[in-house]
């Protein structure tokens, strides 16, 4: 005879690192704490931000917030990857003042600047830098030690945190919010430039902590470093977004993000080109006739055909095929009847 404990739920366990406990337990939010601890249940098994999407109800979004987030603890790593605990700033502080104790550690305040109004006159100025970004490169994310002393340290930073939850309408993540010191400290971006950012990823609705960093780096890259830069940009995205909201109307697409080629090529009909909706229903029209489909290459080609020929209405355009559908039939015609001259068709003569 055999005999079995039976432990009910806990026949089925798995570990955690004391290390999420310790540490994370405070710090990390609600949606991180439910993704590393599916993951840990499905040890093993590749996943992506969609499969914890659907496995945990919470938007791709978050599931993209939280892997950042573990990622940057040094807990996670992308396959094919190796994990690198990060060393936290002020560890980094230390080991650079005991490896070479003569030359003083930098300070954590930037040198005062002038700040637009916006934020409040109590507030440190701060001196914005324009750094050297490597595209390829990832910044290695404050932890949340550094963060709790920039934030006690600097008004600005304290200011930014606050005005991130009332601009997104939630309490932020830690992910976010080392990512928003991130963009201070690393990309040299100034506070007032960061606000303007996460109020245009709560107008497009993609207030995700990787889509407010893509967005940041563009700008850091692009050399948008003041307010008027920004509005600059703000302005040729927004024209863009209307451009190819034109494009999907004129279409009939479904709402959908364009890709980076087919939002480049909305804009180009749109605001270089000008065509209005009429030609670009149009275009889409003979493009569909001709492939089936909507294809952005091959209507590209179409307006592209009509903007070199000076078309500005459909009208010239139906002249235009008209014209040139006559000129072929004309053509057809030329021939049988030169075939005819030339006695193609007569009988051979009796032998």
């Amino acid at each position: 005879m055999g005999y079995q404990l039976n432990l009910g739920d806990w026949n089925a366990i798995f570990a955690v690192p004391s290390v999420l406990v310790d540490r994370h337990l405070k710090l990390a939010g609600k949606e991180q704490l439910q993704v590393i601890l599916w993951i840990l249940r499905h040890t093993g098994e590749p996943f992506t931000p969609e499969t914890l999407s659907s496995a945990l109800g919470i938007s791709t979004d978050s599931a993209l917030d939280a892997l950042d987030y573990w990622t940057d603890c040094g807990l996670l790593a992308a396959i094919g990857e190796q994990l690198h605990p990060p060393v936290s700033k002020l560890q980094e502080a230390d080991i650079t003042k005991t490896a070479a104790p003569s030359v003083p550690a930098a300070p954590l305040k930037r040198e005062p600047a002038a700040v637009e109004p916006a934020i409040p006159e109590n507030l440190a100025k701060e001196t914005v830098k324009t750094p050297a970004l490597q595209k390829p490169k990832r910044l290695v994310k404050p932890d949340g030690l550094y963060l709790a002393t920039r934030m006690k340290e600097s008004d600005e930073i304290r200011f930014l945190m606050q005005e991130a939850e009332i601009t997104l309408g939630k309490t932020i993540s830690p992910a976010l919010s080392s990512t928003l010191l991130s963009l201070c400290d690393d990309y040299g971006l100034p506070v007032e430039v960061i606000v303007m950012i996460l109020h245009y990823a709560k107008d497009v609705g993609k207030t995700g902590t990787a889509y407010i960093e893509s967005v940041a780096r563009d700008w850091a890259q692009s050399n948008i470093f003041t307010l008027e830069a920004a509005e600059e940009k703000l302005q040729e995205l927004s024209e863009r977004r209307l451009a190819w909201g034109r494009v999907e109307s004129a279409a009939g697409l479904s709402r959908r993000s364009p890709s980076k080629k087919e939002e480049d090529a909305a804009f180009r009909w749109v605001k270089e080109w000008k065509f209005s909706q009429e030609m670009l229903s149009g275009a889409y029209e003979r493009c569909v006739d001709n492939l089936g489909k909507f294809h952005i290459g091959y209507m590209n080609k179409i307006l592209e055909r009509w903007h070199k020929t000076g078309f500005t209405s459909m009208a010239q355009v139906t002249a235009d095929e008209q014209f040139r559908k006559n000129e072929e039939e004309n053509k057809k015609s030329y021939d049988i009847d030169e075939l005819e001259r030339m006695s193609f068709f007569d009988p051979p003569e009796d032998l």
